[in-house]
């Protein structure tokens, strides 16, 4: 139930688009227009979470491309490095997978157009656990190990793609509640964005419960009927917040300071870390 209140996706209809709607390997075929300079007919372009910054390399399109650093541009990502310039939203996904829509634009009127596609093992839950695993292999501000074993989750692709049925149920339930551990460890890290975008109008004292209740949540050494409890009380005050008025929000924040303090000095009781 902590891990909850601490920064985690609820169950939303439909699922949201966050960062492991967006990491992974495109490919696709290129549509060339008023260029000069050689490029590939197809390429694979690695879009990637570094850090808490996204990225995308157009390199495997033609070697005088960079790879830029990439901006949220409405529902898409964009991008500019001197005469270059990339724009990528969403596409229609379908049974071969997620689709993404790629514009590259040069000043001298060269254009790039293609529409990729990123390889799915069948399961949409499944596929995002995999992209929020790479994303966490390329965090550095982690203090602890990371939670998803590459090696492992290769291995896991070829069971993923084989269910079926009820199968195919089962591992989908998996893998969003390892996602959301994943998700969640990266938020608190400052790897990803906060699930919530309006999360800065709910008031900062309630920001950093949320915190503190991670940290007592993957911490061994607080009971588990403990971590129930203050669970509890956690979720009542985020609650309160997620739906508190301008005249009410300093009230509720002033309950989540006293909540954070308590929790604080239960963490440092039982030797969780800070």
């Amino acid at each position: 139930m902590l891990a909850a209140t601490s920064g985690a996706l609820a169950t939303p209809a439909p699922q949201p688009v966050t960062w492991a709607d967006w990491v992974g390997d495109w490919d696709g075929k290129l549509k060339w227009a008023n260029c000069s300079l050689d490029g590939e007919d197809s390429a694979s372009f690695p879009l990637e979470a570094l850090d808490g910054t996204v990225s995308l390399d157009l390199t495997p399109a033609a070697k005088q491309f960079p790879q830029l650093s990439l901006v949220e541009d409405g529902e898409g990502w964009a991008g500019q490095q001197n005469d270059v310039s990339v724009h990528v939203k969403r596409g229609k996904a379908d049974k071969s997978g997620d689709k993404l829509e790629l514009a590259i634009d040069l000043d001298s009127g060269c254009s790039v157009r293609g529409t990729l596609t990123r390889a799915s093992v069948g399961i949409a839950a499944c596929d995002r656990l995999a992209a929020w695993a790479r994303i966490e292999t390329h965090c550095t501000k982690l203090s602890r190990p990371p939670l998803e074993n590459t090696a492992r989750l290769a291995r896991q692709k070829a069971e993923w793609r084989k269910a079926r049925g009820d199968d195919r149920t089962k591992l989908s339930a998996q893998c969003t509640a390892r996602s959301t551990k994943v998700e969640q460890e990266l938020v608190d890290a400052g790897c990803a964005p906060h699930p919530d975008p309006a999360i800065g109008m709910h008031g900062a004292e309630c920001q950093a419960l949320r915190g503190i209740a991670g940290r007592l949540n993957r911490c061994g050494n607080l009971p588990s009927d403990q971590r129930d409890a203050y669970a509890r009380e956690v979720l009542v005050l985020l609650a309160a917040a997620q739906g508190a008025d301008k005249a009410s929000l300093p009230v509720v924040d002033g309950e989540c300071k006293r909540e954070r303090d308590k929790l604080f000095a239960i963490a440092q009781q039982v030797g969780c870390p800070p």
